[in-house]
């Protein structure tokens, strides 16, 4: 099984590589920071799995199979840095850690529009498509409010009902209650020690307990007004 550590060696051993320069236990143990015990037996299990060939007591050398599965967790780690750093805006080493966390859980079919994508604002960038600025302007000030469960909103907190998760029989009764998709509604109190919560809509205050709260998602929005 080729696990997320495995990748990292095998994407480690594939810049090494590029550069020219042989691979031996000690110099990757100095590159990942790690012991060279730690080093030794994890290239064992790369060798058992045809991944590296490693000359006794001498170099380590990636196997076909191996150098394209070590170029392949480097396209995506690329891929990641560049969509965190180029289109978020995010620093550069800050880029390379979350681009770290994430290369070892994306499929090809994700990989590729990823990289379509950032292809695809490379290219209007370029063309100094006016849209572009505004996209950048909009992901540096990010003005999102998530949609939440009642029991999860503040005092005085007023939004849409989104959607409602309950299971029918406790839907059906919300739904009759007047908790439908879009009615505007305002948080009055919570009372955990009572199991208690007052919601407010257009026309009256009703009580529900914490468990039918918890099932009624909102988006807050401070403009909401009731008619």
């Amino acid at each position: 099984m080729i696990t997320p550590r495995i990748e990292d060696y095998l994407e480690e051993l594939f810049l090494i590589e590029s550069t020219g320069h042989e691979v031996t236990v000690t110099g990757l143990a100095e590159r990942l920071k790690i012991t060279k015990g730690t080093v030794t037996a994890t290239v064992q299990k790369l060798v058992e799995l045809g991944l590296v060939e490693h000359e006794r007591y001498g170099n380590l050398h990636l196997t076909d199979s191996g150098r394209r599965k070590g170029m392949s967790v480097f396209r995506r780690h690329e891929g990641f840095r560049a969509f965190f750093h180029e289109l978020l805006g995010l620093d550069r080493e800050h880029s390379s850690e979350m681009a770290c966390s994430m290369e070892h859980y994306v499929d090809n079919v994700t990989e590729d529009r990823l990289y379509a994508l950032l292809e695809f604002f490379r290219r209007a960038h370029a063309e100094h498509q006016p849209w572009v600025d505004e996209a950048f302007l909009a992901i540096e000030r990010p003005i999102i409010i998530l949609p939440v469960p009642l029991t999860l909103c503040e005092i005085g907190a007023k939004g849409a009902i989104l959607r409602l998760t309950a299971d029918e029989e406790i839907r059906k009764e919300l739904l009759e209650r007047g908790f439908v998709s879009g009615t505007i509604v305002k948080l009055i109190s919570v009372h955990e020690d009572k199991f208690d919560v007052q919601v407010q809509n257009s026309t009256e205050i009703i009580s529900l307990n914490l468990n039918e709260a918890a099932t009624i998602w909102i988006q807050q929005n401070k403009e909401s007004n009731f008619a």
